[in-house]
């Protein structure tokens, strides 16, 4: 108004002048009109004005609640993430001594279809979270025997996903032994430990997480494709390990939630959990031309059998699952095997051997 008037007055001065005109103008507004048309008109429009100022003021007050909600979720993750530093500094301090530098191999391990939370108890098999425990803890000595017997330098760990058992269906409700919180702590503080302590065998640990279905927060065909969580146990981890100097978590390499690569001495793999790509030649080619890329090897899980395959060139290998056969959907499928993780060694020239660890 300055600007057009030419005018150097204060928004009190503009807003007091108009009060004034707006008084003036409603007492006396029947001598500018006797149109009784022109009145009712603007008696109506003054009716619109009202109802729009009304909704704008709606509209920025649900605008500031949300913001005030983002602020304090943003605080709340902000604190969280201080206090998974802190604890991971008190829990799992940083090595003082170097690890033996071994040879130019490294060893690719899988952690898929944990379905930690999961428990049953009957003819077909017995699984819960103590028995999780103890199968990761005799993993863990595997991959150090078989890292000492190759002489494996560094170590990828790759999380397949359904690290969790979830809730996604009622049958699976009913067999948890923990609700979806309890069991993201639980198989969080679990992983960190497995991991902390291969990073006192191998010169570097590289963690690289994709996620599962079974972590989605709702049914299949209502979930977002983003939301799953997986994506909350490896961010535990990375801030509870943060302060171990031979401990990294890759992500920069993830294409989504669902797809992500890595380099191992030279050639590139492909982690994906295994719901949206089939062990085929038409999955594999969907896969690669999404990504606009061909890797030397795909690794999976999901279908809860170790398998070994090559198509067109492309290593194919399919990881097993730690809870093994018993539960309602395995029974129901006429699924069955024993739980199995799989052990990789990597050199230049890519997979030389291939454990698949039975338990």
């Amino acid at each position: 108004m300055n600007e057009l008037l030419g005018e150097n007055y204060t928004e009190s001065a503009y807003r007091k002048k108009y009060q004034s005109f707006e008084k003036m103008f409603s007492g006396n507004q029947k001598l500018f009109s006797d149109n009784e048309e022109v009145l009712s008109e603007i008696s109506e429009q003054r009716r619109e004005l009202e109802k729009e100022k009304i909704k704008f003021r709606d509209e920025r007050n649900a605008w500031n609640k949300q913001n005030r909600i983002a602020a304090r979720t943003e605080q709340k993750l902000d604190y969280l993430e201080e206090q998974l530093v802190s604890m991971g500094k008190v829990n799992f301090s940083n090595h003082t001594t170097p690890v033996t530098v071994r040879g130019n191999s490294d060893l690719l391990i899988t952690i898929s279809d944990i379905h930690y939370g999961l428990n049953y108890n009957n003819y077909f098999g017995t699984y819960n979270s103590d028995i999780c425990k103890n199968y990761l803890a005799k993993y863990l000595e595997k991959i150090i025997s078989i890292g000492s017997r190759h002489k494996a330098r560094n170590i990828h760990v790759v999380m397949l996903g359904d690290i969790i058992s979830g809730s996604i269906h009622k049958s699976i409700q009913i067999a948890n032994r923990e609700n979806v919180i309890e069991q993201i702590k639980g198989v969080s503080e679990l992983l960190s430990s497995f991991v902390y302590e291969l990073s006192n065998h191998f010169a570097k640990v590289t963690v690289t997480s994709v996620s599962g279905n079974h972590s989605r927060l709702d049914k299949k065909d209502e979930a977002l494709h983003d939301e799953r969580l997986d994506d909350i146990v490896s961010f535990i981890m990375e801030k509870s390990l943060s302060n171990v100097d031979n401990i990294s978590f890759q992500t920069y390499y993830n294409f989504d939630t669902s797809i992500a690569s890595i380099k191992i001495c030279g050639k590139l793999y492909f982690l994906v959990h295994g719901d949206y790509d089939t062990p085929n030649e038409t999955g594999v080619m969907r896969l690669c031309s999404m990504v606009g890329n061909i890797p030397y090897a795909i690794v999976m899980g999901h279908r809860h059998s170790a398998a070994y395959n090559e198509i067109n060139g492309i290593v194919i290998v399919q990881s097993g699952c730690l809870c093994g056969s018993g539960d309602d959907y395995t029974i129901q499928k006429r699924l069955s095997g024993l739980p199995s993780q799989t052990i990789c060694v990597c050199s230049e020239h890519g997979i030389d051997c291939m454990y698949p660890v039975k338990f």
